[in-house]
């Protein structure tokens, strides 16, 4: 791995981008929106905000009204309050649960079975399950995050924002786009298992001295040969490659048997060996007290890193261009500016989708024929709904990057553009000549950002970066298990992205560092599925240096009815038995009644864009698609 150069975090510096900004927070935020606002909270204060009560009455929008009553919570939404410096007007964020007109009662495990999260986790674990975190309070958090740091640039660029609303809902259901994509291809809806889901074999394995790995191929000739080594069957193996490879895509891996009964026959360490000679990737999975004891936990490091480079060309930085408010019409926070992007997969494409939802003109650069995962099943229009949902409306420009010529149009490209985002692989753009020295040549002012899995400088070696291997050594997977209680990488994509919302976050607190004067010289931002996974676990690894040895608090469970399946909130006491007795909808009332958080279990995503609550938040192009999870005014 090629050395970076030494660089001044912004963070240790006087300036940052949220110096100046006060927000204000609800004393207590109703129940299923703490962990959200807590990560609003925490990246906030990352930013350098201040935080009331104390700090006088609020006016972000114009109202007079005490700080009391506004921020107090009202059903199941809250409202926080992020104010400019020197008394500029703020902007006030309704963060709520369901959508508007929704007043059911709202917690994570309800929200996880409305949006079909739970079914998808489920796939490859016998049935709906809630995960074992707060994913969607997460996610929901760092999409807040997003909408206050793009009120406050849009603030600052000549359009004031006085309200934005983000939903915990709404933020699901986008970032779950590319399963809701596929379930709904028009060309041929994609075939997944169907309740009662079937179990099988499938990462991770179990050796015979008794250590869970994960496994990890990305080419098919390392698995042929790892799996022949072991003894498994040629037909075997090669009959549980296409599961294996479209594993994350489709949260479904049902692989033969007998690969798991072959590598229980191996001790990890011969395992290890016979990976080393194959070239095969294994990861044992590791606890959260192990993680606890690397040091990007031990010093709680920031979701992201944002560092100034010294101006070193004597230009001065290039003027940025302002929007100005047209009479009826509400520009974009991002409206003027453009981001190149030279990513694969999931979280680089997913951050830019979230850039261009915020007004700002994409640019990808795919290699000559384009990028292989536009022919990747299930196609809508000709072209694959996952792909179609996260890069629709996006420039394309096909680039060879490994000639001269290639990197010369990436240069030319980037010379017009305000950030350049990439996710290859660490050392790939020195070797290139495509890192942040190179193109500052060309666009002083550029923002830097690298989408990774690990981290710029990690403790020692690492797997390769994909979705379940950072699950598996993150400590992720300790926390997301299967029925029989070990643990297990998701086969959803979570980090993949949560990750693309956090390298998107990191992307608009570089902007508004650079529109506020916080930084004059030169930004990059680097951000990580690893990063990801510290948001994520952030409160059980805090529990654990504070309490040791406490359990996680109580989670709501799924169960059967006369009619169907339901998921509860942890308050319920009624027995199995007891709801099998009677169908969905009288429970739902019952509980509903009392206070207590219900929802039917969606088990097909394909229903999501016809359910009434929930269609307006999809459009139809060859499949359904999302729409972004805020919106302004």
């Amino acid at each position: 791995m090629t050395s970076a150069p030494p660089l001044s975090p912004l963070t240790t510096s006087e300036a940052l981008p949220l110096d100046g900004h006060l927000v204000h927070l609800p004393p207590t935020p109703p129940a299923g929106l703490a962990t959200a606002t807590e990560v609003v909270r925490d990246h906030l204060t990352r930013l350098g905000a201040r935080f009331g009560p104390g700090s006088g009455p609020w006016h972000g929008s114009g109202s007079t009204a005490p700080v009391r009553d506004r921020y107090a919570p009202a059903g199941p939404e809250t409202v926080i309050g992020l104010g400019g410096p020197h008394n500029a007007p703020g902007t006030d964020l309704i963060l709520r649960g369901w959508p508007a007109g929704d007043p059911t009662p709202f917690d994570e495990t309800t929200a996880q079975a409305a949006t079909g999260l739970m079914a998808l986790h489920g796939r490859a674990n016998g049935g709906p399950r809630p995960l074992g975190t707060d994913y969607l309070g997460t996610l929901a958090g760092t999409v807040a995050t997003q909408a206050l740091l793009a009120a406050a640039l849009s603030g600052l660029r000549g359009t004031p924002v006085r309200t934005a609303r983000v939903g915990v809902a709404q933020a699901a259901l986008f970032s779950l786009g590319p399963y809701v994509a596929a379930a709904t291809a028009g060309d041929e809806p994609e075939e997944v298992p169907s309740p009662p889901y079937r179990r099988a074999a499938r990462p991770p394995f179990v050796s015979a001295d008794g250590v869970r790995f994960e496994v990890e191929a990305l080419e098919v000739q390392p698995w042929r040969d790892f799996w022949k080594a072991t003894g498994a069957p040629a037909k075997d193996i090669a009959n549980s490659w296409r599961a294996f490879a479209s594993r994350s895509a489709r949260a479904a891996s049902p692989l033969i048997t007998t690969l798991a009964q072959c590598a229980a026959r191996h001790r990890f360490a011969e395992l290890l060996l016979l990976a080393e000679r194959t070239g095969m990737a294994l990861c044992a999975l590791r606890t959260l007290a192990d993680r606890r004891a690397d040091s990007d936990v031990r010093y709680d490091d920031d979701p992201w890193e944002l560092r100034e480079l010294p101006r070193d060309d004597g230009l001065p930085t290039p003027p940025h261009p302002a929007v100005r408010p047209r009479p009826g019409s509400l520009p974009l926070p991002l409206t003027g500016l453009t981001v190149v992007e030279s990513t694969r997969h999931v979280q680089g494409p997913l951050a830019t989708s979230v850039l261009r939802a915020l007004g700002a003109r994409v640019i990808r650069i795919e290699q000559p024929g384009g990028d292989p995962s536009r022919g990747a099943a299930p196609l809508a229009g000709g072209v694959s709904a996952r792909f179609a949902v996260l890069n629709a409306g996006k420039e394309v420009r096909e680039t060879d990057i490994r000639t001269a010529a290639g990197r010369r149009a990436v240069a030319e490209t980037v010379a017009e553009a305000d950030v350049f985002l990439h996710s290859w692989a660490p050392g790939e753009a020195a070797r290139l000549r495509l890192d942040e020295e190179d193109l500052a040549r060309v666009r002083p002012g550029l923002i830097y950002a690298w989408a990774s899995a690990w981290d710029r400088a990690p403790d020692g070696p690492r797997p390769p970066g994909t979705d379940p291997m950072v699950q598996a050594w993150s400590g992720v997977a300790d926390t997301v298990r299967t029925p029989d209680g070990n643990p297990a990488p998701s086969l959803v994509t979570l980090l993949d992205l949560l990750g693309g919302h956090i390298a998107a976050e990191s992307v608009l607190a570089a902007l508004l560092a650079r529109e506020s004067g916080a930084a004059t010289g030169r930004l990059r931002v680097d951000s990580s599925l690893l990063g990801a996974s510290r948001v994520l676990l952030r409160p059980q690894l805090r529990g654990l240096d504070e309490s040791p040895g406490t359990p996680p608090p109580a989670a709501g469970s799924v169960t059967p009815t006369a009619d169907g399946l339901i998921a509860v909130g942890a308050a319920a006491t009624t027995t199995p038995a007891e709801f099998a007795a009677a169908p969905s909808a009288a429970w739902l009332g019952r509980l509903h009644a009392a206070g207590i958080p219900a929802r039917e279990v969606v088990t097909d995503l394909a229903a999501l864009p016809r359910d009434p609550a929930l269609s307006a938040y999809f459009t139809h192009d060859g499949c359904a698609r999302p729409t972004p999870p805020w919106s302004f005014s």
